[in-house]
């Protein structure tokens, strides 16, 4: 039996000798990068933290919340694998991300040894602020330990919490994991200072050297040197020390320690567990360690696909072109025809595909870390100046910049390019990472142009009208693969010229015609809306499909005709049924007065929905081209049968 079947919960940590820890260290590293390979995850920075997730849990008593006397946070929740191995879920890891199995992040929901679930960075500090000051209210003896990770320290949360955090008067253990890279590399000031930190043993060599010589000198010179020592202390301190920023800012530090020597972070946190004052310890650790491909490419396996190791090459799997892939393709291609285009990230440039768009144009690209709302705020400055920004982030990390989206952008109509990958169901990084809101809360600000590419095509031409208009505009696209060839292939010989005229906000264009139903699609989904469509002729039912490309504004006169055609309307979105594009079909047709009781929406339920494939997620909710099929089929018995329900009270009438 290996050392990890042993480990049923933490308190069985406690009962191995050292040298078994080591040995366990090295089976999670094996176990991890063994699940990973099989279905994708976050695998550099899991390998980083093995000994001090297993430091942590022999030293703490993360028990079953709120039972258990000590609380853990992760800050970012990815960095959580070796946490599960240890509390419980040995069983279920070779499944991991997969449907009805563990998920990649911490989760309540999945077992009580998860204080939060938790996916975005920055939040962990403040969190474990409030539940410090909770469990002080409510009169429980806690530890309660932050772990800040891939680079989430330089989030403005982050930041907001260390400022809190010294007003705080009791125990609270914030752990930097510094493994000198974030997601990618680091970015900002605070980066460079501990890189300095990383490298630099000046004070703990002036240190030493200094208490050497002390207490080589005669006990009567050495006792008249106390004075000096306490100063010359004091001096390197202020001039050399390394945590001069955090003490600056009231919390205790210690560091930098070796986030690999075991024996050494069990003593230090059992120093550190009962310090009744907020403590940042600092931990150096090496990203991707244990594994040669994932230390030596460490942003290549942030978060890879499925792979297989062959020698020292790496096969990934993975099939067709995606969506992110077209997306640097066509920012690079309108770069080279505007001087004005600038794209940034917020420490994703692998992530949303402008690490290809910054080897063409290094001086055309900005990384600000992970710092979502000075990423917005900066690119309203840019466009102010006269720049076109792009701005590229993910759906679900939009959120955390709505407000500057709003003041610094919008209020001042600024042409910002808010470029949003991972629109919709993202697959296996499941409900923490959804983009499933970006029109709920883009589509009241007013003046924004919303729209959504339906092939490779069309993404191209969403840019070329963005960065030709005056107006903040947003672009959402999913994780998934384009459809070859584009759509303009399977377009009605008779449509084919109104389909390609030039761009205007709030054109449609019309794939094909039906008698009987007519499907209203925004953005990816058109594929399945005409492979249903496709099936449903089959049956004898003649359904139309149109390429909304715009939630704002609406095309107004499709919608008019399409409605007065009397037949069942059926919108299509990957995004919450609520304030998404149906929303904005319905208040269209009730502004202009035509009849709601023919439209049918489909979109994402009022529920969270878990991790799994993208096609399993599409199929659960109804968005696949079954799912569409079925309810198109439905719509049309509605609306024939209340057709003829209207038809015979009339003749009753007469």
């Amino acid at each position: 039996m290996s050392l990890l079947d042993r480990i049923h919960a933490p308190a069985d940590l406690r009962k191995l000798t050292m040298d078994e820890l080591v040995s366990l260290c090295e089976e999670c590293r094996q176990m991890i990068l063994r699940a990973v390979a099989a279905n994708g995850g976050h695998l550099a920075s899991n390998l980083g933290v093995v000994e001090l997730t297993v430091a942590l849990h022999f030293v703490y008593d993360f028990g079953p919340y709120p039972q258990g006397p000590d609380r853990i946070l992760w800050d970012v929740g990815h960095q959580c694998y070796v946490h599960k191995l240890l509390t419980g879920r040995r069983a279920q890891f070779d499944t991991l991300r997969r449907k009805g199995s563990i998920s990649g992040f911490p989760s309540p929901l999945e077992s009580p040894y998860d204080v939060m679930a938790v996916g975005h960075a920055g939040s962990a500090i403040s969190t474990a602020i409030g539940i410090a000051r909770g469990d002080a209210m409510m009169n429980r003896h806690s530890h309660v330990v932050a772990v800040v990770g891939d680079a989430s320290i330089v989030n403005g949360l982050a930041f907001e919490g260390l400022n809190s955090a010294a007003s705080l008067r009791r125990q609270l253990l914030i752990v930097l994991n510094d493994n000198g890279m974030g997601i990618s590399k680091p970015q900002g000031a605070l980066a460079a200072y501990l890189e300095r930190i990383r490298i630099s043993t000046t004070y703990n060599e002036a240190k030493n050297l200094a208490q050497w010589l002390v207490g080589r000198l005669p006990t009567s010179v050495g006792s008249t040197l106390e004075t000096f020592w306490h100063h010359l202390k004091e001096g390197l301190k202020s001039g050399i020390w390394p945590g001069q920023i955090f003490e600056a800012l009231g919390i205790k530090y210690m560091g930098p320690v070796d986030g690999h020597d075991l024996p050494g972070l069990i003593t230090m946190l059992a120093e550190l567990k009962d310090v009744p004052v907020p403590v940042l310890l600092h931990v150096k650790t090496v990203k991707g360690r244990g594994s040669a491909v994932a230390s030596r490419e460490p942003t290549r396996f942030h978060s890879p696909s499925p792979f297989k190791i062959n020698g020292d090459g790496v096969e990934m799997h993975g099939g067709g072109r995606t969506w992110t892939a077209a997306f640097a393709d066509a920012a690079i291609e309108i770069a080279r025809r505007d001087s004005r285009i600038v794209a940034l990230t917020a420490a994703m440039p692998d992530g949303t595909g402008l690490s290809k768009f910054e080897k063409e144009f290094p001086d055309r690209f900005l990384d600000t870390g992970i710092c979502e709302s000075h990423l917005v705020a900066m690119s309203a400055g840019l466009a102010k100046a006269g720049l076109r920004p792009l701005v590229a982030v993910y759906s679900t990390f939009a959120q955390r910049a709505f407000d500057q989206l709003w003041q610094e952008v919008v209020l001042n109509h600024l042409p910002v390019i808010l470029c949003m990958d991972r629109a919709g169901l993202v697959g296996e990084d499941g409900a923490v990472h959804h983009g499933f809101m970006d029109l709920a809360f883009l589509r009241p600000m007013p003046g924004i142009v919303l729209m959504a590419p339906s092939d490779e095509g069309e993404l191209k031409r969403c840019l070329a009208l963005a960065t030709a208009i005056d107006s903040p505009c947003a672009i959402r696209y999913p994780r998934d693969t384009v459809p070859a060839p584009d759509l303009d292939a399977v377009i009605e010989p008779s449509l084919r010229q109104q389909a390609q005229a030039a761009w205007t906000p709030g054109r449609s264009r019309t794939l094909r015609t039906g008698r009987d139903a007519t499907i209203i699609v925004y953005g990816a989904l058109a594929r399945n809306a005409l492979d249903a469509a496709v099936d449903l002729q089959s049956e004898g039912l003649d359904v139309g499909v149109v390429d909304a490309r715009f939630c704002k504004p609406i095309d107004a006169e499709m919608l008019c005709r399409v409605v007065r055609a009397g037949h069942a309307l059926i919108t299509v979105e990957d995004h919450s049924l609520q304030n998404g594009f149906g929303s904005a079909v319905l208040e269209c047709a009730a502004a202009k007065g035509l009849p709601l009781d023919g439209i049918t929406r489909l979109g994402l339920p009022d529920r969270f929905i878990g991790h799994a494939t993208r096609a399993q997620q599409l199929a659960e909710v109804g968005l696949d081209a079954a799912g569409i099929a079925r309810s198109v089929r439905d719509a049309v018995r509605r609306v024939r049968c209340n057709a003829a329900s209207a038809s015979a009270g009339i003749h009753a009438a007469k």
